[in-house]
């Protein structure tokens, strides 16, 4: 996949690269400040996907998206601004996908999942591999990921069960501690193991796998493979490894099993 990103700033630039690097491992991207430059560039007429900020001077992102729907009809322009009102410019352009800032992997990661003109789809480099079925486990680059505290553990087995829902801290406390959630330190516990399973990831270089919200948690599903999200992909493999067994060293992991037993 080619792709280009052009923001006429050089700290936003920055960023907006970073995001889609992230995202993309991979991905053959070429950077720009001047929207001149990126019509004088030879390679224009080969890209896939432009990420192009909007307010810029001289020449603006929806100018420059026309020139670039002109040399290439099906190059999928994502406009990436830190404002709402360029929406409606992009439906007329046909845009396929508009990012608000600031601009994380997270959320590049979704816009080239949905791209309006599909491409080569660049695979994320996986190094973490969950297992749910049979007990929870996780590996990175084949080794077990290892945890602190087996709360630590519980709390990634929780979140990789909601598959990317971002989880609210109340939530959370309920499904861990249940009974005993109202209990005085289980806000302050949680954060501790919030910030414990944050070091075991950053500790590989997986520190895009959890999602940190005001006052919620998640995953991001697509920085790793799981043998249950597979499963629901209809994956023969991960259909073949399924038994009857989910999560099995958790309670709360049980109605996820009934779900699972039904579409088996």
């Amino acid at each position: 996949m080619r792709a280009l990103a052009v923001d006429d700033k050089k700290m936003p630039l920055e960023a907006l690269v970073e995001a889609i690097e992230k995202a993309a491992p991979g991905i053959e991207l070429t950077a720009f400040r001047n929207p001149l430059d990126v019509l004088a560039w030879e390679g224009v007429k080969d890209v896939d996907v432009a990420f192009v900020d909007i307010d810029m001077p001289g020449m603006s992102g929806v100018q420059l998206a026309q020139e670039l729907k002109m040399r290439n009809a099906r190059v999928n322009v994502i406009f990436a601004t830190g404002y709402h009102e360029y929406a409606g410019d992009a439906m007329r352009l046909h845009a396929s996908g508009y990012l608000m800032k600031p601009i994380t992997a997270e959320k590049v990661r979704q816009e080239l999942d949905d791209l309006r003109h599909p491409v080569d789809r660049i695979e994320v480099d996986k190094r973490l591999y969950v297992k749910c079925f049979g007990n929870f486990e996780a590996f990175v680059d084949g080794k077990p990921l290892e945890f602190s505290r087996s709360r630590t553990r519980e709390l990634f087995a929780y979140l990789i069960d909601r598959r990317g829902s971002v989880v609210s801290n109340h939530e959370v406390e309920a499904v861990l501690w249940e009974d005993d959630a109202s209990m005085k330190g289980v806000h302050s516990y949680l954060r501790t193991l919030t910030s414990d399973l944050r070091r075991s990831l950053d500790a590989q270089g997986l520190g895009s796998v959890l999602v940190k919200r005001r006052g919620a948690l998640g995953v991001d599903p697509t920085t790793f493979d799981c043998d249950y999200y597979q499963f629901l992909e209809g994956i023969p493999s991960a259909v073949n490894a399924y038994h009857g067994e989910y999560m099995s060293q958790y309670s709360w992991a049980e109605m996820t099993l009934a779900q699972l037993e039904m579409r088996y």
